[in-house]
C-alpha cells in the first residue's frame, strides 16, 4: 500500500512540472496613431462624365479611450468640358475634428468601434472657364474667365465605423453631411465644385468615404476603456429611481416641514 501511495505521489509531482514551468504572458491593450487612405477617392473618375481625380489621407489618435482627434487632408482636380464652355477646378483641403465611440469595447483586444464626429474643413482652390461660346441674334461670341483663387470653410457631421481586419489593420467607412458657411465670392461664376465638399448644387452636400488604416501600437494598457455616459446629471431629489413621494418627503427635514404645516 505504501508503495502505491509513493507511486501516485511521484506521478502527481512529475505531471505538475510542466505547469510550474509555464509562465503566463500578460495581456495588453495596444493603441496608437492610425493612418490610412480614403479608397473612395479612386472612384471619382467613374462618377459622372467630367474628369475628376483626387486623393485623401486620414489619421486619428486615441484620447481617453473613446475619443479620437482626427486630421484629414487631400487634393482634387475637376475638368468638365462641354460644347459651349470648359470649366476647370483644382485645389487642396484639410479637416480637423473629433470622433466619439458610441459602443462598448468587449475586451482588451477589441478595437472595433462605431462613432459620431464633427469636422471643421478649409479648402484653397482655383477655378477658371475657357472656350465660353454664346450664340444670339447678332452671332456667336467667344470669351473666357481667367483663373480665380478662392477659399471655403464648412462643418461636417460624421457617422461611421472602423473594424480591425487583422492586428493593427483596420477597414472603415463613414457618411458625412456638410454645411458650408463661407465661400469666396466670384462675380462671374459661383464654384460648381469645392475640393473637400463636393458639388455645390441645390440641396445639402453629402459624401461618403471607405478607407483602410494601419495602427501604430505605441501605447499599451491593461484596462478596457469605459463607455462614455450620454445621460445627464441625476435629479437631486431622486435616489436610484426611487419614488418622488418617498424620497422627497421621507427625510427628517421634509417631514418636520410637513408637521409644522399641518400644525398651523
Amino acid at each position: 500500500m505504501t508503495r502505491i501511495l509513493v507511486f501516485i505521489l511521484a506521478l502527481l509531482l512529475i505531471s505538475s512540472f510542466p505547469v510550474l514551468s509555464q509562465t503566463s504572458k500578460p495581456v495588453w491593450r495596444y493603441e496608437g496613431p492610425r493612418v490610412g487612405m480614403d479608397l473612395s477617392r479612386f472612384l471619382l473618375p467613374y462618377l459622372g462624365t467630367a474628369k475628376r481625380n483626387g486623393w485623401e489621407i486620414q489619421a486619428d489618435i486615441p484620447y481617453k479611450g473613446n475619443l479620437f482627434p482626427t486630421f484629414e487632408t487631400g487634393m482634387q482636380w475637376f475638368d468638365d468640358k462641354h460644347t459651349n464652355y470648359h470649366y476647370k477646378n483644382n485645389g487642396t483641403y484639410a479637416r480637423l475634428g473629433m470622433d466619439m465611440n458610441i459602443v462598448k469595447f468587449e475586451s482588451l483586444k477589441d478595437h472595433d468601434f462605431v462613432f459620431i464626429g464633427l469636422r471643421y474643413g478649409y479648402s484653397v482652390f482655383n477655378q477658371q472657364t475657357d472656350s465660353i461660346s454664346v450664340s444670339n441674334y447678332w452671332g456667336t461670341h467667344n470669351s473666357s474667365l481667367s483663373r480665380h483663387p478662392m477659399s471655403a470653410q464648412w462643418a461636417e457631421l460624421v457617422f461611421g465605423m472602423k473594424g480591425e481586419l487583422m492586428p493593427n489593420l483596420f477597414f472603415g467607412w463613414s457618411l458625412r453631411a456638410k454645411f458650408p458657411f463661407y465661400v469666396t465670392k466670384d462675380n462671374n461664376i459661383s464654384p460648381y465644385i469645392i475640393p473637400g465638399v463636393g458639388k455645390t448644387g441645390s440641396g445639402r452636400p453629402f459624401d461618403f468615404s471607405v478607407g483602410i488604416y494601419y495602427q501604430f501600437p505605441i501605447f499599451r494598457s491593461k484596462t478596457i476603456p469605459k463607455p462614455i455616459k450620454m445621460g445627464g446629471a441625476k435629479h437631486p431629489g431622486l435616489n436610484n429611481g426611487t419614488d418622488m413621494d418617498n424620497q422627497g418627503y421621507g427625510g427628517s427635514q421634509s417631514g418636520g416641514g410637513r408637521q409644522n404645516y399641518n400644525g398651523r
